[in-house]
């Protein structure tokens, strides 16, 4: 995919094109200098076709997305385009905060590179291998230069959800990939801790919201109520317990495994719906993020995106939309679950487990999608936009609660209980959304194809990071937090 997203409040316009211009600049010298002297194939492939086959080929690079934090491109030979890599060019400070105090560490950068490099050679296939990871310094300013090879991958996962046909293929490649990666031994608990203060910060102002709303005399929605009925008590206790989950150092995560960060290959045509690519590949790519952290988490967030999707088809009667992704939420679970026995977990591990993957896909409902509305890309009419919002943080909630009450449900409950009690909480959101579908006697719509690929558009984390900036920034909780 070839999309590109800007974002940029304080810098847009001709200054954001100067930056773009000098970024792009700065990127195509570097990889140009270091590939003379690069051991990797494809890098080498570049020094030769630059100097020695004569018809004057350079170094070009299209901006994939990105302007937050980092560039993300795709860097070919001009001559030769079948000769590309994907660059990513990250900055020591976020551009759309003036504030030059505060840095966005780069050591991120290199640890994406040392995870990648690491799972590739253990979930071949579905890891890009990383290729080099640089310093760059120009005009004063520190950055990062990371380069893998170019993925056969090129179109967000996310959009198949959107169009509810699911590829049946990836989900137990996604399965398999991340617990390759939850099941690597002798890690270092401490890898990349400087990435864990920015979600902190999100969590500190869910659990604000959260406090507020059960206070709330005049409840707005069912969310709301439903955070009133438990009350300011079990909330908090909710809150913390999840807070307390994200600091264990179970094992190693990705951290940011939602849909949008799978590529699997481009469908035939946008019209042709039931079609996948030939040979169901899969890549999982933003690894900037992995860390030490509770086992589970990374398939919690791999769900959230396709249960909203089934609330949102649900409210346009799209039943087969509903039964292809659960589907894949079924062969997710069940493979990943699967590889987590045949490791050694025992029954009681186990049960953990599913209460990680339960309240982390209820968080993600709950924080980015209906506290701060992230998302805009769910295949819901306008009219159900509010009762769809609502239904995200309803379920969210009682998701989390199943997870991490455990006056609610006891720490003895099993396995197959804590996953009878996901499958039933979701069944009764979707059979809510298709009875207001059917109280209004319309007829189901046809699926359309995701509007994302229609307009060629990526949807980059930098873009989902910034509207969760400028959604707390417009609540004003910053303030309070930090006092």
């Amino acid at each position: 995919m070839e999309g590109e997203d800007n974002i940029n409040d304080n810098l847009s316009g001709d200054g954001l094109e100067e930056v773009k211009r000098m970024k792009k600049m700065v990127l195509i010298e570097t990889i140009t200098s270091m590939s003379a002297s690069s051991s990797h194939e494809m890098l080498q492939k570049f020094n030769h076709a630059i100097k020695d086959s004569g018809d004057g080929s350079k170094l070009d690079a299209k901006v994939l997305c990105g302007g937050a934090t980092n560039f993300s491109y795709k860097v070919f030979v001009d001559k030769h385009p079948e000769l590309c890599v994907f660059a990513k060019l990250c900055f020591e400070y976020a551009l759309w905060n003036p504030d030059r105090t505060s840095h966005y560490d780069l050591q991120r950068v290199e640890s994406e590179y040392k995870i990648m490099k690491e799972v590739s050679s253990n979930a071949e296939g579905c890891v890009v291998s990383p290729l080099a990871c640089w310093d760059v310094k120009h005009e004063g300013e520190n950055m990062k230069l990371f380069v893998t090879e170019w993925s056969k991958g090129d179109e967000q996962f996310g959009n198949q959800f959107i169009d509810g046909v699911v590829d049946p293929r990836i989900a137990p490649k996604i399965a398999n990939t991340l617990a390759t990666l939850n099941n690597i031994k002798g890690f270092d608990p401490d890898f990349n801790e400087l990435v864990k203060p920015c979600m902190e910060s999100c969590l500190e102002h869910m659990k604000a919201v959260a406090r507020a709303t059960s206070q709330t005399k005049d409840p707005s929605d069912r969310t709301e109520a439903y955070c009133v009925s438990l009350g300011e008590h079990v909330m908090m206790k909710i809150m913390d317990a999840h807070f307390d989950k994200y600091h264990r150092q179970d094992c190693l995560i990705h951290s940011d495994s939602h849909v949008f960060n799978t590529l699997v290959e481009a469908k035939p045509s946008i019209e042709e719906l039931e079609e996948f690519g030939p040979n169901g590949s899969m890549v999982l790519c933003d690894w900037e993020m992995a860390m030490a952290g509770p086992i589970g988490r990374d398939i919690g967030i791999a769900l959230a995106f396709p249960v909203g999707c089934m609330i949102a088809h649900g409210m346009k009667g799209q039943s087969e939309a509903n039964q292809s992704i659960e589907v894949f939420v079924n062969s997710l679970l069940d493979t990943y679950c699967s590889r987590m026995v045949e490791a050694g977990k025992t029954a009681e591990e186990m049960a953990n487990v599913l209460r990680n993957i339960v309240g982390t896909c209820g968080m993600f409902l709950y924080l980015p999608y209906y506290i701060l509305c992230v998302h805009d890309t769910f295949p819901v009419d306008a009219e159900n936009k509010s009762r769809h919002h609502d239904a995200l943080g309803i379920l969210g909630l009682k998701l989390m609660r199943i997870a991490y009450d455990t006056d609610y449900i006891p720490d003895s409950a099993g396995a197959d209980e804590i996953r009878g009690l996901f499958d039933s909480l979701r069944g009764e959101e979707v059979d809510t959304a298709q009875k207001l579908f059917a109280s209004r006697g319309r007829k189901m719509q046809s699926r359309k194809s995701s509007m994302l690929r229609a307009m060629n558009r990526r949807l980059s984390d930098t873009e989902m990071l910034y509207a969760a900036h400028e959604s707390m920034r417009r609540l004003s909780i910053f303030g309070s937090i930090k006092e």
